[in-house]
């Protein structure tokens, strides 16, 4: 690792283990200094902010005292379900524009896959045959602009795996109109 102190020079052992020395006393000074200053700042604070304090950031002995952060007073709520039914809107126009005709059904079927798999987070995603034939039945170039999808994860048991396996199946909603449909989470 090279240090400000060492670069462009052919130091000895004992000068790089110095420099290295030097550089960690520093920090632990600078952080017995932070220390103090929070330790002042907690102590004029009145019963009801020490409390929000109380507990946050690193609690061990050896951690840094610091202040409140929004990540550290949010809710913990726990592990979210394993199996979640969504449905939602895509909007293909927008995600397919500028793009060669003849590639355009193909592209949809994959892009549906992404949007799918950064909202709930799973990488084999499993497009439905009814959602297929929706989105290829004006043929090649001819995809329809939006496409309203239900999504469900599910948990796939293999015996021997210590890993809990997800995989999603996207299937097709037919909607009149997609005026007003939000994305939702659905009971199953």
């Amino acid at each position: 690792m090279t240090r400000a102190g060492m670069k462009g020079k052919v130091l000895g052992k004992e000068k790089k283990s110095a420099i290295i020395d030097a550089r960690k006393k520093a920090v632990e000074s600078r952080r017995s200094r932070d220390d103090k200053r929070w330790k002042r700042v907690i102590a004029k604070m009145d019963e009801e902010k020490r409390k929000k304090f109380h507990g946050v950031g690193n609690t061990a002995k050896n951690s840094r005292v610091r202040g409140a952060t929004r990540a550290s007073l949010r809710k913990r709520t726990g592990r979210k379900p394993d199996a979640v039914s969504m449905e939602a809107t895509i909007h293909l126009s927008k995600l397919l524009k500028k793009k060669t005709f003849a590639k355009r059904a193909p592209l949809a079927i994959k892009r549906i896959k992404k949007f799918v798999g950064r909202l709930m987070k799973t990488k084999d995603n499993r497009i439905d045959a009814s959602l297929n034939t929706y989105i290829w039945h004006k043929g090649v170039k001819g995809v329809p602009g939006r496409v309203r999808v239900l999504i469900q994860r599910k948990s796939e048991t293999t015996e021997g795996n210590k890993h809990k396996h997800f995989y999603t199946v996207i299937s097709n909603v037919p909607v009149a109109s997609f005026k007003g449909l939000t994305t939702k989470t659905v009971e199953q």
